[in-house]
This record gives C-alpha cells, structure tokens and sequence, in this order.
C-alpha cells in the first residue's frame, strides 16, 4: 500500500475535530474542499454554518454545501434543502430547496422524504399536490416512520388526493401509534368511537387516548377527560375527567378550558 501525504493531513484534520479541535482542521479542510474533495466540502460547509473554528458565513456555508450536493452527497443535499426553504445564506428558493431535498429521498433519507411531502401538501413547491407529497410519506413509511405512517393515515382519512378510505386510515394509524406516534393514537381512537375503519369500541378507543394522554398529549388527555365525563368506554367519573382536562389546559388547550368550565358550572347546579 502506497504512502498518501496528501491523505494522511486530510485524516489528521478530520482526528482534530473529532477532538473538538476545528480551529486546527479548517484551513486543511478548505484547501481540500478547493480541489474537490467532497467530505471535506461538506464538513467546511457545516463549520462556516455553525461557526466551529471558523468566523460563521451562511454565503459560504451554502456555497460548500452546493458543491459537495452536487457530487452526490446525501447530508449536503438535505442542508442545501433547509437552507434553500428557510432562506438561510442565500434566497428563499422552494422549489430549489424541493429539488434537493428529492435527490436526498432518493437515496433513502427519511426526513428528506417527509420534507418534500410536505411541501407538496402544503403547496409551497408549485400546485398543492397530496398525491406527490403520499408518494413520499410511502417512501419514508416503508422505513417505519412513524410520521409518515402518520400522515398517511390523514390522507386517507380525510380524502386528500385519494379516495376517503377508512380501513386505510385506521390501519397506517395502528402502525403508527405503535411507534409511539401519540397524535395517530388519538385519530386511531376517534375512528374506534365512530366506528369508522374499525369495530366501534369506546374501550379501545378510551385506552389510546390514556396511551398518548400519559405521554402528555393534550388533545389525547382533553379526549380522555371527555371519556371520562360522558361514561364511554370507561365508568363516568367527573374528578377523572377534571384531572385530564386541567392537565390539557395546563398546555393551553382551549377545549379542556371550555370543558372545565362547563363541568364547574354542572357541578354548581349540582349543589
């Protein structure tokens, strides 16, 4: 095996910041980034955006970011995307930050896939398109995240770009909550109360809504709370129903709020 000096200062400026020592590496990581060298374009660019070693230049960070992006580099990509979409060191460019945030979801980057869907529902790339933003969740739900799988579950839900379809909805739901995905419990558990997709069950659906209302979610503890007051799913008791509701509140939940005060006003007419 040959002998590469060249290689080796490379390598000894990448040991300096694995040190914490950027200050040591930046001059070699520029000249290296100069001759074309693609992780030494992206690792200057990050320093110049994050100002590790180097005086921070967005300009700069965006320029290096671009040029490793263009050799094919999956984390350059997705920076160059957020910088394009949030305007940060250069002009706020959606359907550039669109075009870069797709040649990182074709390499498999997840959060590249849910970034460009997002901004296919949301209509900042061009036309709103929830057909090519589900293209993209799909993607990312074949890797199991739970976002994704999330998401899907409202496009079918609530019929954007596709046919409404219930049993669709409820089942990437399921496989969301159980990631841990406490705003598809709660959609999972309003399908079980109206029985649609699923067998209506106010138990289960009780018991998704006290899953994510303990992780703190407040729309799942203002739906527990409502459980709990009206005798769905689990027995009628007022002081539960108040725990969950001023826990939602506490998180400014306007609905618990409201529900609060109706249950004190029930409560008065109740002596």
């Amino acid at each position: 095996m040959s002998f590469n000096p060249q290689r080796l200062q490379l390598d000894t400026a990448f040991a300096h910041i694995d040190k914490g020592n950027y200050e040591a590496a930046a001059p070699v990581l520029r000249r290296f980034a100069e001759q074309g060298d693609i992780d030494a374009q992206y690792q200057l660019a990050f320093m110049l955006e994050h100002g590790l070693g180097v005086k921070t230049d967005l300009e700069g960070a965006v320029h290096w970011y671009a040029k490793a992006a263009e050799q094919g580099d999956l984390a350059a990509q997705f920076n160059l995307a957020e910088c394009l979409e949030d305007g940060v060191g250069t002009a706020q460019d959606y359907v550039q930050a669109a075009f870069w945030y797709a040649k990182a979801a074709e390499q498999g980057d997840v959060d590249a896939q849910n970034q460009l869907a997002r901004l296919h529902a949301e209509g900042l790339c061009g036309p709103q398109d929830y057909a090519e933003a589900a293209r993209y969740w799909r993607m990312a739900a074949a890797q199991e995240d739970d976002e994704a799988l999330y998401n899907l579950g409202v496009v079918y839900d609530d019929g954007l770009g596709v046919a409404a379809d219930y049993v669709q909805a409820a089942s990437y739901y399921r496989q969301a909550a159980a990631l841990g995905n406490t705003d598809a419990m709660v959609n999972l558990g309003l399908l079980y109360q109206e029985g649609y997709g699923v067998e209506q069950d106010w138990q289960q659906a009780a018991e998704l809504f006290r899953q994510a209302a303990e992780q703190g979610d407040d729309a799942a503890q203002f739906n527990l709370g409502l459980s709990y007051a009206q005798g769905e799913g689990v027995p009628q008791d007022y002081d539960e129903a108040a725990k969950w509701w001023k826990r939602a509140a506490k998180q400014d939940n306007k609905d618990a709020q409201a529900a609060l005060e109706e249950l004190a006003k029930i409560r008065a007419e109740e002596g």
